[in-house]
């Protein structure tokens, strides 16, 4: 009996050990020194980009960009240009100093790591170009993106403009799991080509809030008016620095790679006044100060969609011949002389709730041919606020927004 005991507790305790679960690996990612330049620049033209885009809106609206997603669309259109429309790209996206191989390296290293980086964050990132199957373009451009942005490329019928919308929306709806149903809303007769990039995001908070915790609380708008919103709970430490501007939290999800970035106006200040501060250096300065503090966190609920076209805002950045008839040079692209940039479409959606963070964008790039004194412990988020989600090893943007008001859908 004793043996029969014995064998009966070893069996026990194996098969407790093989139910264990495994826990899951995450790596740490060191960019090389071309990768990283290219992940500053891409946050500082991140950073201008939403100081045109937050100026040119409604200031009580909520917006949303993801730089990743806008510089990705633009490095696969950027493999077809040249003359000055390229170098005016260059100097935009702030990547003159780098060859066109070092930065379509870059970008296939960067994103093969962050995909597969935190286990449990789910992040996919995926590029499309979609062309009017008569047109004719040049295999390298093609080659070029399907080897460093695993493009998928496909030729379609655009005189069959509802099957071509069902087909290039449909792509948009799938990688964004629904989140975003459609980025073109018509195929023009002088559309050839969609260049497209869609990045979702799906990450858990580290230390999660308790849905019981969760209240309305008052929430006082830029105008001044106050409403109220669900809010949610918790006291945690929390990476934490403030100035004479800000309060700025971080908060990790899963394995704590990725994290928000909330950047929460001290009194006398506005979004607008934070938004105007961001820089590369900055943010990677605020950041490196940081300390563990212990705080009570009082964060909104919130979810929306925001969508901009982009095209005023490149032009205003200095990219401005692309979008110019007799100016353009896509000549990488196509042997057509008429190919122009005629619409630059940004897509985003977020939902923050007690679990995590649902995040998704999309842009979608057209070219087409021409016919001629607080408690110190509190961090009581209860103004309008400006958040961004990052990647902490590499401090890759892939999102940046300023909420207005929490209940604006």
């Amino acid at each position: 009996m004793i043996r029969l005991f014995s064998f009966l507790v070893l069996v026990s305790l194996i098969t407790a050990c093989s139910d264990k679960p495994e826990v899951p690996q995450v790596s740490d990612l060191s960019p090389s020194e071309k990768s990283a330049k290219i992940i500053s620049a891409d946050n500082q033209f991140g950073f201008e980009i939403f100081q045109k885009v937050s100026s040119s809106v409604d200031q009580q609206k909520n917006s949303m960009i993801s730089p990743l997603s806008i510089s990705l669309a633009l490095a696969m259109v950027y493999n077809g240009t040249e003359g000055n429309t390229k170098l005016q790209m260059e100097e935009m996206l702030h990547k003159a100093n780098l060859t066109s191989a070092d930065i379509n390296q870059s970008y296939k290293d960067l994103v093969s790591s962050l995909i597969s980086h935190d286990p449990k964050v789910e992040l996919s990132i995926a590029n499309a170009i979609f062309y009017r199957n008569t047109f004719n373009i040049k295999t390298d451009f093609i080659a070029t993106n399907q080897n460093f942005y695993q493009a998928e490329v496909s030729g379609l019928d655009f005189s069959k403009t509802t099957e071509t919308l069902n087909t290039v929306n449909g792509w948009v709806n799938t990688q964004t799991k629904g989140k975003i149903d459609k980025i073109i809303q018509e195929v023009k007769a002088e559309d050839v080509m969609y260049l497209l990039n869609a990045i979702y995001f799906n990450g858990e908070w580290t230390y999660r809030f308790e849905n019981q915790k969760t209240a309305d609380q008052s929430f006082t708008k830029e105008d001044q008016n106050v409403v109220k919103v669900p809010t949610m709970y918790i006291e945690n430490p929390f990476n934490y620095f403030s100035n004479t501007d800000f309060q700025l939290l971080e908060m990790p999800y899963g394995s704590g790679k990725y994290s928000m970035l909330i950047f929460l106006p001290v009194d006398g200040k506005t979004t607008h006044d934070a938004i105007s501060l961001l820089t590369s250096d900055h943010v990677n300065e605020w950041i490196s100060k940081m300390t563990e503090q212990k705080k009570k966190v009082f964060l909104p609920k919130f979810e929306f969609k925001f969508d901009k076209s982009l095209v005023d805002q490149l032009k205003a950045l200095g990219m401005t011949d692309a979008f110019i008839d007799s100016k353009a040079d896509l000549s990488r692209i196509s042997d057509d002389t008429r190919l122009v940039i005629s619409e630059v479409m940004h897509k985003t959606y977020i939902k923050v709730d007690e679990r995590g963070t649902e995040a998704a964008a999309v842009t979608g790039i057209t070219v087409g041919v021409t016919s001629a004194g607080p408690d110190l412990n509190i961090f009581r988020v209860d103004h309008p606020f400006v958040f961004a989600i990052r990647e902490k090893d590499t401090n890759a943007i892939l999102f940046i927004g300023k909420v207005m008001d929490p209940g604006q859908n």
